[in-house]
């Protein structure tokens, strides 16, 4: 009996341009608390200030960091697997076997077609035109 063994060709995560809205939301944070920072204020203003900033860090730099880390496509030699989410762990799993077609399209990214089931799509992937080029040629070994 013989086995095939697995081994990873790639890990691709997202291209940080995702992230570029929650580095703006950090840098203006920390710039007003720096700004403020040496002014005289009431002590319950400069409590509210930092707190309302601490909520913002979280809400809008930390989470989607979070998300960014945990968002990524492992492509082995039998199979594709698509993690992600924040709170809840989506994993979708297709082996090469399944997969009759993979297309590019601008607005969508790559779209991974597998008979019956639905199709995986791959949003924000860098360099996606090349990416799905290369996929195209593993299907086609």
């Amino acid at each position: 009996m013989s086995f095939q063994q697995e081994l990873d060709l790639a890990r691709i995560r997202q291209s940080l341009r995702v992230l570029w809205l929650a580095q703006l939301v950090l840098f203006a944070v920390v710039f007003g608390l720096s700004f403020i920072s040496g002014r005289v204020l009431d002590e319950w203003l400069s409590i509210t200030i930092n707190v309302v900033a601490g909520v913002l860090v979280v809400l809008f730099w930390l989470l989607p960091s979070i998300r960014y880390a945990n968002t990524f496509v492992d492509i082995t030699t039998t199979r594709i697997i698509s993690r992600g989410g924040l709170f809840a762990r989506v994993r979708r799993e297709l082996s090469w076997s399944q997969v009759t077609g993979i297309e590019y399209s601008r607005t969508k990214g790559i779209v991974i077609l597998a008979g019956e089931e639905p199709p995986l799509i791959l949003t924000r992937m860098p360099r996606a035109k090349a990416l799905a080029e290369e996929l195209r040629a593993t299907l086609a070994k």
